[in-house]
């Protein structure tokens, strides 16, 4: 093979890996919820994202007592919640929010939900203050998460976010944004350590009407990756 067919090959090969991996590998901004709405007392708020492209989606959180009823949580506050906003950007998410944020005092035997209006693949959750220094608390969700970043809070310091077994998330003086991967309309948590007084926000990436499911899965992805590399050490290989 001559140098010029080589030197086209190994060129598409490069193409075709630089088509793929930029899929996982930058940072990607997120749109949060705008709290438009808010009744502590009632424990209700809503809330409006508004991504880049396609529809608005509507978010509703209801703070509810052991028996199904209204509950109650401790208000919304401005958006300097998510300064500095190194606690809040990552390997995957660019941007913090500048929105409010809810503030909860974490009464035992409340649940917390929120309810979103189309269905959302990997939303995210940014979260400041939970715990203190010397004494922690715990959020217990109903799904599954992992920790994206974390960093100083707005008002205390830096602390630690810890995960811990059982879908639970631990913070001493914590900030920081976690994911919940797969698809969600609805989720929910408990906080069955109290503390005063931390905060929250929502956020998403798309939906799952913009971008469905069944697109190209990351096995393969990562096949057509190696495939490629592959190729690189066959030509040299051969060159050698």
């Amino acid at each position: 093979m001559n140098t010029l067919k080589k030197k086209n090959i190994l060129a598409a090969m490069l193409a075709a890996i630089g088509l793929v991996l930029p899929l996982g590998a930058s940072a990607a901004p997120y749109y949060y919820v705008d709290w438009t709405e808010w009744n502590p007392a009632g424990g209700t708020a809503s809330g409006v994202i508004t991504p880049s492209s396609g529809p608005a989606v509507t978010v509703t959180f209801d703070a509810l007592t052991a028996s199904g009823a209204p509950g109650s949580y401790l208000g919304v506050t401005g958006n300097y919640l998510w300064n500095p906003t190194t606690a809040y950007v990552s390997a995957q998410v660019d941007n913090a929010s500048t929105y409010e944020g809810i503030q909860l005092v974490g009464t035992q035997n409340m649940t917390y939900r929120v309810t979103l209006s189309e269905a959302i693949k990997d939303p995210i959750m940014a979260v400041t203050t939970l715990g203190s220094g010397g004494d922690s608390a715990t959020y217990v969700f109903d799904s599954p998460f992992t920790i994206l970043s974390q960093g100083p809070t707005c008002c205390w310091g830096t602390g630690t976010l810890i995960q811990q077994p059982g879908n639970v998330l631990e913070g001493w003086e914590g900030a920081g944004t976690i994911q919940f991967i797969g698809t969600y309309s609805t989720f929910s948590w408990t906080v069955p350590d109290p503390e005063f007084w931390h905060g929250f926000t929502f956020g998403i990436r798309t939906t799952e009407r913009l971008e469905p499911t069944n697109g190209i899965p990351e096995p393969a992805s990562l096949a057509l990756v190696g495939l490629g590399l592959a190729g690189i050490a066959g030509l040299r290989r051969r060159r050698s």
